[in-house]
């Protein structure tokens, strides 16, 4: 009962916020927040221009105040405004101004430096801009934007990064805008961060997509599972050897659960092979590519570290060199490789 509860305050959320973008269009509207007391419910409202919300003489937040006690059945709402004094350093506004732009014909390019510029001279630790869809022709590409230091995974990013995504509706096609700012530092941070570092700007082409791609997948096959600490572990393990700045943790997820789909779906479509006579079993059971000891550590191998390392342990006599020589051959992950030296 209480999740269903839970369920249904934040759905009212997000109508609340979709209600409040489009009744306050043209006044800058970034997020609101709701506090409830014991004799009313406040509803700060977050906006760049707040006399457009509260209009000539409190008209019309006064009208936003029935409308919401009408629809969202808020018990006797009060709304409170407060201004956004840096709208630059802002991720809602300044995706919103980007979608705005290219809407209005801007071409993808001029509008990233601009706001990446803005973002800059406003004084955020660092921003990240991604522009994706049919930007010019009809093959989609990507372009990205970036300055200064973003965290891209971990508690920081949660806690320290803000982001929102916006789609702009043009002629040739949806345009995704997708806007990441560090505005703050944790306390315990030590790195040293260059924030007058130059503006960086990659297109991606669908070529580099599959390149990336390829990268993630290195990642996956490294992690010994897809917890957020073992995936950033293995991305800084693999930091040497290839460039993982710009994976993020939930693109290593979303691509490993797509995998998985992917075989669920093929054993699925694969034809019922039970109807097989049992003299081709026999003569299969009895060919001589069977290992010696029973073990077949190229298959034991071909699975996840976890599911490896409880076969091999679940085996009356293991042979650990078998185990290093399969693994070597197959995917050598180096984690697995160290465990499988600790034992020999």
């Amino acid at each position: 009962m209480k999740e269903k509860q839970f369920i249904q305050k934040g759905a009212r959320k997000v109508r609340l916020d979709e209600f409040l973008e489009e009744e306050l269009e043209g006044a800058g509207y970034s997020h609101s927040d709701i506090v409830r007391t014991p004799t009313s419910t406040k509803v700060v409202i977050h906006a760049q221009r707040p006399g457009l919300v509260i209009g000539r003489g409190g008209s019309r937040i006064n009208e936003l105040t029935e409308d919401m006690e009408e629809a969202f059945d808020l018990e006797n709402p009060q709304i409170e405004v407060n201004e956004i004094e840096d709208a630059d350093g802002n991720a809602e506004i300044v995706a919103k101004s980007i979608s705005d732009w290219l809407e209005k014909g801007g071409h993808a390019k001029r509008v990233g430096y601009t706001y990446i510029r803005r973002m800059k001279e406003a004084g955020v630790i660092g921003a990240e801009v991604e522009i994706t869809g049919k930007l010019s022709g009809n093959r989609g590409r990507t372009e990205k934007f970036s300055f200064g230091y973003v965290k891209r995974c971990g508690n920081t990013s949660k806690n320290n990064v803000s982001s929102s995504y916006e789609l702009a509706r043009t002629k040739p096609g949806a345009i995704g805008v997708k806007v990441r700012i560090m505005d703050s530092l944790p306390e315990f941070q030590h790195r040293k961060v260059d924030v007058e570092k130059e503006i960086f700007h990659e297109t991606l082409t669908d070529e580099d997509a599959a390149a990336k791609s390829e990268r993630v997948s290195q990642v996956i096959t490294e992690a010994d599972n897809m917890t957020s600490g073992e995936i950033e572990r293995a991305m800084e393990d693999m930091d040497e050897r290839i460039e993982t700045s710009d994976i993020g943790v939930d693109e290593v997820r979303d691509a490993f659960e797509s995998a998985d789909q992917a075989e669920e779906d093929s054993a699925e479509n694969e034809p019922n092979t039970e109807e097989t006579s049992s003299e081709e079993n026999d003569s299969e059971e009895v060919t001589d590519d069977s290992p010696e000891d029973g073990v077949d550590y190229d298959e034991i191998v071909a699975g996840t570290i976890d599911d490896a390392k409880y076969q091999i342990e679940q085996a009356e006599d293991p042979d650990y060199d078998k185990v290093l020589e399969a693994e070597k051959a197959n995917k050598n992950r180096t984690t697995f490789v160290d465990w499988i030296e600790s034992k020999i």
